[in-house]
C-alpha cells in the first residue's frame, strides 16, 4: 500500500513514547518546554500586573491634569472679567 513501510508496527511503538522536547535559551541553557511555557507565563502575568498598575496611574494623572486645567481655565476667566 502507499506511504506504509514493511515490517508493521512502527509508527504506533512511538506514539506510546513520552516525547522529551527541549528548549535552548538566548543564554545556551537547555530547559524542558513544559518548564519554559511556565516561566514565559508567570512573565506575562507580572508584565500583565505591571501594566495594569502603570495604567492605573496614568488615569489617576489625566484626572489631575483635567482638574488643573478646569482651575486655570476659571482662573483665566475670573481674571479677565
Amino acid at each position: 500500500m502507499l506511504g506504509r513501510k514493511k515490517g508493521g508496527g512502527g509508527s504506533s511503538s512511538r506514539l506510546s513514547e513520552p516525547i522529551n522536547t527541549t528548549v535552548t535559551t538566548d543564554n545556551g541553557q537547555e530547559v524542558s518546554a513544559s518548564r519554559f511555557i511556565l516561566q514565559a507565563s508567570q512573565l506575562d502575568e507580572a508584565a500583565t500586573k505591571r501594566l495594569h498598575r502603570m495604567d492605573q496611574r496614568l488615569r489617576l494623572l489625566e484626572l489631575q491634569m483635567e482638574t488643573l486645567e478646569a482651575d486655570v481655565a476659571k482662573a483665566s476667566s475670573d481674571s479677565c472679567e
